[in-house]
């Protein structure tokens, strides 16, 4: 595989930095990120760090060598031969030793002052911000602007439709969400790409090198960039490693972002000292979240929470065991979410609570609310009727089993 022809091209108000990328899998394509000429400044046009970590998934799936024709920061190239591909082919077994060349390296640090993270106003996000920006008093820590990323959170790139479609939702979220950094009076960059279409197997597995390529592109503006965890906390990840392994990042990002800076931007890992249950207590009196909280992570074109996809279920399931439900009622369908999904998915959660660290959160949690939960035989039991219904009825039958089972 090889990264060349970095160029970068003016349009309307906004600015594209791209490069061709040469592959035997994938042909000739090309790799491009683009941001409003407000931002431009931001872009960085003397390395290709960003596009490189971008493909580094895609080429070792391929076992492809990578060859930069331009310059890489000398700190990341040394990193990702020595310890990222190791890391990569322990964790994710499809991986393929690769060796990655450039033509030149730099050690060159940037002068810059940004310290930022990424904003989805989700509770991970949330959590950073709060901590970062509202608790924070040091400048050399303390969240100054945020970016928002079209890496593969707003949908799948494999086809011109899907990365049409995701193009869409993300200026339709950026636009829904910029409110709350106005409020702070911070920049909320948006860099919009078509990184995703090099990622097939979809956003989970390697939301962190995506979402690191993006930072870096931006290199020009970022010294610090908290990223924020999947809500896992550090005893999590290591229990239930198996139940990550092979299927999400998350897993080693404690390990892998720290590799991942150069001398110009240093990545850290933020939100593994809390579990998901412990990031929605710590945020949930957070006065903006009650009017930005943004989980939701299915497919249809609108931004706003559809509150029956697994992350809406899994906020609400929580908001509902600490007597909060009521106080999201504007952001999210609670009827809805009463009568098409919280009977199943509550059952899911006891079903999968030795296996799933997030079905084992909840379900302790319930234990210390003394609220009591479908027993493990009866969840089992229903959860199974669910899934045959699903496979054998039609959906409009398959809703009115779920109310019945819901009154009984």
């Amino acid at each position: 595989m090889k990264i060349y022809n970095l160029k970068t091209i003016k349009s309307d108000n906004t600015v594209r930095l791209s490069v061709s990328i040469d592959s035997e899998k994938l042909g000739c394509k090309e790799l491009w990120f683009s941001t409003s000429e407000k931002f431009a400044h931001g872009l960085c046009e003397t390395r290709l760090d960003g596009f490189l970590v971008g493909v580094i998934f895609p080429a070792m799936q391929y076992g492809e060598n990578i060859h930069v024709e331009g310059c890489v920061s000398a700190k990341l190239l040394f990193n990702l031969n020595h310890y990222v591909v190791p890391i990569l082919m322990a964790f994710f077994s499809s991986c393929k030793r690769i060796e990655i060349t450039a033509t030149e390296t730099n050690s060159e640090q940037f002068d810059c002052s940004g310290v930022g993270t990424g904003f989805s106003g989700g509770v991970d996000s949330f959590c950073t911000v709060f901590d970062h920006y509202e608790l924070v008093q040091d400048p050399n820590y303390k969240i100054n602007s945020f970016l928002f990323l079209n890496v593969g959170s707003n949908g799948r790139g494999r086809t011109e439709e899907e990365l049409l479609f995701a193009g869409k939702k993300f200026y339709r979220r950026y636009d829904y969400l910029r409110k709350f950094p106005n409020e702070l009076g911070l920049d909320f960059i948006p860099l919009d790409s078509n990184l995703h279409s090099f990622h097939p197997w979809g956003h989970q597995l390697t939301h962190s090198l995506t979402s690191v390529s993006g930072a870096l592109v931006m290199q020009n503006i970022y010294r610090k960039y908290f990223y924020a965890s999947s809500g896992l906390s550090y005893l999590e990840l290591f229990k239930f490693y198996e139940f990550l392994l092979n299927r999400d990042t998350a897993l080693i990002d404690p390990i892998l972002l720290p590799l991942l800076s150069t001398e110009s931007i240093d990545f850290i890992s933020d939100g593994a000292q809390y579990s998901r249950v412990e990031k929605i207590l710590r945020i949930v009196d957070y006065e903006p979240v009650r009017r930005y909280l943004n989980v939701c992570v299915h497919y249809g074109e609108s931004y706003e929470n559809c509150s029956v996809c697994s992350k809406c279920c899994r906020t609400l399931m929580t908001l509902n065991l600490i007597g909060k439900l009521d106080e999201f009622a504007h952001l999210f369908d609670i009827r809805k979410y009463k009568k098409k999904a919280e009977l199943e998915y509550v059952c899911q959660q006891v079903v999968r609570q030795n296996k799933d660290p997030f079905a084992k959160a909840v379900v302790k949690l319930a234990k210390e609310k003394g609220i009591k939960l479908p027993s493990p035989v009866i969840s089992y039991f229903l959860v199974s009727l669910f899934n045959f219904a699903r496979a054998s009825l039609t959906l409009a039958v398959f809703s009115k089993i779920k109310t019945m089972l819901k009154l009984v």
